[in-house]
């Protein structure tokens, strides 16, 4: 679409000479899976002849290749406001209004705000958009920015698709390649085999076949200073990784090497993905829903060693759950008293005992063993709650138990809501002195954006919280139940029945074990016997 403009012709040849045109480009690495029709050439081009035939000269190209529409602390852009207070620009051209930003807030700031104040006479090319007119595509500026905020939100669906057909195609997309292989450096969708570590994922094979347990080779290999998947693309990946657990070997680790069908020379891909295009935090699929393509690349394992490989970890799987069926009374409950770890359950000559979890993973120089049998454990709790339940059972049953809905913990959550409800107001009322702030020029350009990214980002963190503690509250109220409940679980333990386990999780909050196997039980009431 070329712009309509209402100036007539003796006013243009005044404006040609006048103005000192600044072409913007943007480009994400999001807008790179679209095609050609928004790369940087494809801009340069379309707008530099636009140019041309307005009879006008380019000051300056400012470029951002890369960089998200949702932030304005841009390299290219950041210059681009610089010349523009330095009044060596008064035109900026983008091909379209998401070139200048998929914010609707910020964008509108300068589209509304900050190009009038400075005279900028702003033109969105194929979007039709000129401030210097009245035309009433301008009336569209607002509505057309916050379609392209949500443009951004959508734009995640359009590349997913495009790499699930990449995927569906046998082309590998990863930043990374999986441990034991690298990228081909003539091909970047295509795996070669990493000689060092392919090594390792072989002998990882070995050991598994040799009926040594994920946990023992974890440990054989930390203690031989084999760096792990997350250690190894530090070293030679240029990755980078903030937590420092990860780069000790771990049974999810072995575990990861020993079902990935891609040492077999399958593709398999799509295991894992961001939860939206906002969020870091990652989503696990199923087996059943990765996509796999056969033998698009050497493999490292044979088809015969990764089945019995499998076997045995299915065989396993069996052997250390509870054959009756029956699950761990204090499953979730129970805690290292030292370390803060769960305790977890491990089979020995039959017999199921607890240990610290970190223990087991990373040895005694972290933590100690904790060990404690789960019957013993189980015994010494039930005869605790019998104890409380002979001594209350008896009583004014209402009064004993009132504070069995977890109101202190319900009243803590309300707090913690109506504070972050507080924060998120002021936050708001900041956000509005802001721009009234900037309006005035009472702080600068730079202070503004840097600011308003900081309260944004600071909402978002809130909001995430609120929806998180929201979540345990309604989860809380959620998990109520009647005091007749209550007496009919205490009288079960006081004749010897099995106590059930969601009652056992309603009356206990946690369970710690020290290092002597003293037992530290915490109520979600008060006990009898606690000390005032």
């Amino acid at each position: 679409m070329i712009v309509n403009d209402n100036h007539t012709s003796s006013e243009l040849k005044q404006f040609v000479n006048e103005y000192k045109v600044a072409v913007y480009l943007r480009l994400s690495k999001e807008d790179e899976t679209i095609g050609q029709s928004t790369s940087i050439e494809n801009q340069r081009n379309i707008l530099m002849e636009y140019v041309r035939l307005q009879g006008w000269v380019c000051h300056k190209v400012y470029i951002d290749d890369g960089y998200s529409g949702l932030r304005f602390d841009r390299p290219g852009f950041r210059q681009l406001l610089s010349d523009i207070e330095k009044k060596k620009i008064n035109l900026v051209i983008t091909k379209d209004l998401s070139r200048l930003g998929r914010d609707y807030i910020a964008t509108g700031y300068y589209l509304e705000r900050y190009f009038p104040e400075k005279n900028i006479r702003y033109i969105a090319l194929s979007d039709g958009i000129d401030t210097s007119t009245t035309d009433s595509f301008n009336d569209m500026g607002p509505f057309k920015s916050l379609l392209n905020d949500m443009y951004a939100k959508d734009i995640s669906k359009k590349i997913r698709f495009v790499f699930d057909q990449k995927r569906k195609r046998g082309q590998f997309i990863g930043a990374f390649a999986p441990y034991g292989y690298l990228k081909d450096t003539n091909n970047k969708n295509k795996l070669i085999i990493d000689p060092y570590a392919s090594s390792i994922v072989v002998r990882i094979y070995k050991l598994i076949l040799n009926d040594n347990s994920m946990g023992a080779i974890a440990k054989i290999l930390n203690e031989e200073k084999v760096p792990s998947p997350i250690a190894y693309k530090e070293t030679f990946c240029n990755y980078k990784n903030r937590r420092t657990d990860r780069r000790l070997w771990n049974q999810g680790m072995i575990k990861n090497v020993c079902t990935n069908p891609t040492y077999l020379g399958h593709m398999a891909q799509r295991r894992s993905e961001r939860v939206n295009y906002k969020s870091k935090k990652m989503k696990n699929y199923k087996q059943s829903e990765w996509i796999i393509v056969e033998n698009t690349h050497e493999p490292i394992i044979e088809q015969d060693q990764y089945n019995l490989v499998q076997e045995m970890i299915v065989k396993k799987a069996v052997l250390y759950s509870r054959k009756d069926g029956a699950k761990h009374l204090l499953n979730g409950l129970v805690y290292c008293k030292e370390c803060g770890a769960k305790l977890t359950y491990k089979k020995v000559n039959g017999q199921h005992k607890m240990n610290c979890i970190m223990y087991l993973k990373h040895g005694k120089d972290y933590c100690c063993s904790h060990y404690i049998d789960e019957e013993t454990l189980n015994d010494f709790v039930v005869k605790e709650l019998i104890n409380i339940a002979d001594k209350v059972l008896p009583l004014d049953y209402e009064a004993q138990f009132g504070s069995l809905v977890k109101k202190e913990k319900l009243d803590m959550y309300g707090g913690e809501i109506f504070q972050l409800e507080k924060r998120c107001g002021e936050i708001q009322t900041y956000i509005k002195r802001l721009y009234e702030d900037r309006v005035k020029n009472i702080i600068a350009n730079d202070t503004f954006i840097s600011l308003l990214n900081d309260y944004s980002k600071e909402k978002e963190m809130i909001n995430t919280q609120y929806q998180h503690i929201k979540n345990l509250q309604l989860e809380l109220k959620a998990s109520q139940i009647g005091s007749e409940d209550y007496k009919k679980c205490l009288t079960d333990i006081i004749q010897f029945r099995t106590p059930d386990k969601a009652i056992l999780t309603q009356l206990i909050e946690k369970i710690e074990i020290d290092k002597e196997r003293n037992v530290f039980i915490s109520y979600n009431f008060k006990s009898p016997f606690q000390k005032e």
